[in-house]
């Protein structure tokens, strides 16, 4: 199993901010919206960065859970951009998709 996390921050940010949450995950940047629109998690309705930022969209706050091959197994979504699930969620989602003991 890998962790990827995906974001508009521009990579220096990304590794300067790394340790933060002391996340063991790959973190990747998706200045131009590639893996975004892959997926079809472009936010048409709020842009929530920085104003001097020239991102032009932001992702829906979204975490997938995906299979070696590709197939999306599970989706949680926000409705509201600034809040996520807790790592609960994705935990049970984790235990629930992949058998993960606990």
């Amino acid at each position: 199993m890998q962790v990827l996390t995906i974001s508009t921050d521009k990579p220096e940010v990304i590794r300067k901010k790394r340790g933060v949450h002391r996340l063991q995950a790959r973190m990747l940047s998706d200045r131009d919206l590639v893996v975004t629109d892959a997926f079809g998690l472009r936010n048409q309705l709020v842009h929530s960065g920085p104003l001097d930022d020239e991102v032009e969209a932001l992702p829906v706050p979204t975490t997938l859970l995906v299979s070696s091959d590709g197939q999306v197994l599970w989706i949680d979504q926000s409705e509201n951009y600034q809040r996520r699930s807790g790592p609960e969620v994705v935990l049970a989602a984790l235990q629930s998709h992949l058998d993960t003991p606990e």
